[in-house]
């Protein structure tokens, strides 16, 4: 595709615990999100590796606004340790760093999580979004509605 664009985060100066064979075991995961009805505004990335930081509205473990290009974004995270993680990711249309929601609540810009979860009033359970990452290369896809 011409003109997609791909950003990849480096993650360095981080602490990981390690093995039984004091080993730490690394990959690469590229996360394509798709269902963009435009490219106006930005893609809010986030991705948490605890159930305390996703449910945590205040931080996130590595957050990115990236630009959206042919109505996706593709992030590649070239090395993060193995563990279990969730995505999270908003089309934040008007560029006001919020995902805007109706007077019920309900949100006026799409959305999506890691296993394309859902919840019930509400963001869908760390065990619902949560995936492991256990490869040297990982492929995920997240549908943005």
């Amino acid at each position: 595709m011409i003109g997609l664009l791909v950003f990849i985060i480096f993650i360095s100066e981080i602490q990981f615990a390690q093995t039984s064979t004091g080993t730490i075991l690394f990959g690469k995961l590229e996360v394509k999100i798709t269902g963009f009805e435009n490219n106006e505004g930005d893609c809010r990335f986030a991705i948490d590796n605890s159930k305390e930081v996703y449910e945590r509205e205040d931080t996130v473990w590595i957050g990115k606004i990236l630009p959206i290009d042919s109505n996706q974004v593709i992030v590649v995270i070239d090395s993060i340790p193995y563990g279990e993680y969730a995505v999270k990711v908003f089309h934040d249309e008007n560029k006001n760093g919020e995902l805007d929601t109706d007077f019920l609540g309900i949100p006026d810009e799409d959305y999506g999580y890691s296993n394309d979860a859902s919840g019930f009033f509400g963001p869908p359970s760390w065990e619902k979004a949560k995936f492991y990452f256990d490869k040297p290369e990982m492929k995920i896809a997240i549908n943005i509605n």
